[in-house]
């Protein structure tokens, strides 16, 4: 059964303006991408190290901010909304704004990575499923084993993305390199894109349909390119 990629906008991802009267104000999916990309590039120009740190050891959400507080910098989210602004980013988007803004700024001058030799990316344990609730559990416990099991769905759905741009730049890390270079929302990263669809199928199991977004697309590949990059730099020359 042929395998099938479908490039779908991204509308999870929403910045909210402080308002009493329209507390989230959701922006169009071109929109969240430039303020994104333009969002990282200050915070990793300010704090390189940390960026560089938390994006390298995969730990979860909750534990990258909490280890990592200087990442939510208040002035560049100020900077790339032209204005005071809140911001929300679900999953793993944050971390892959920060790839792609750490790529640029070590990585774009580099040659091409060779993750030939480069063992498979250590990730973080996935997560055990919630337990099933009794049949008379109350309307509270239920409530909570449905957020519960909402988070392990999507960390699941994580996990499997970040494996999928790991086998994405192993097999192409030229074209994935070229797509990086690109600004987005652009002819350039569209070309780059089109470049890449051999590799991006060629990594789909069999048999299976994904639909994401560009930002979650080209997140996961500058994660997976970002650690590979640092990975062989840590093999021992022979």
């Amino acid at each position: 059964m042929r395998s099938v990629l479908v490039l779908a906008p991204l509308a999870t991802v929403t910045f909210a303006q402080p308002s009493a009267a329209d507390p989230y104000t959701e922006f169009s999916p071109k929109e969240t991408r430039q303020i994104a990309y333009e969002y990282a590039q200050c915070v990793v120009g300010r704090h390189f190290a940390s960026a560089s740190a938390a994006t390298l050891s995969d730990i979860d959400n909750n534990a990258m901010i909490s280890a990592h507080r200087d990442l939510i910098d208040g002035d560049c989210l100020v900077n790339a909304m032209h204005g005071g602004a809140q911001m929300k980013f679900p999953g793993d988007l944050y971390r892959y704004a920060l790839a792609d803004a750490l790529f640029a700024r070590e990585l774009a001058a580099a040659p091409v990575i060779d993750p030939s030799n480069t063992p498979p990316l250590q990730r973080r344990s996935p997560p055990d499923p919630p337990a099933p609730l009794p049949p008379n559990a109350s309307k509270g416990a239920k409530a909570k084993y449905q957020e519960a099991l909402k988070n392990f769905d999507e960390e699941q759905s994580f996990r499997a993305l970040g494996e999928y741009g790991e086998c994405v730049v192993r097999n192409n890390a030229a074209a994935a390199k070229a797509l990086l270079l690109t600004h987005v929302e652009t002819a350039g990263e569209a070309a780059a894109f089109d470049a890449l669809r051999p590799a991006l199928a060629e990594c789909l199991p069999v048999g299976k349909t994904l639909a994401f977004g560009k930002l979650v697309l080209r997140g996961t590949i500058a994660v997976n390119y970002y650690r590979l990059a640092h990975a062989a730099d840590a093999q021992p020359v022979r």
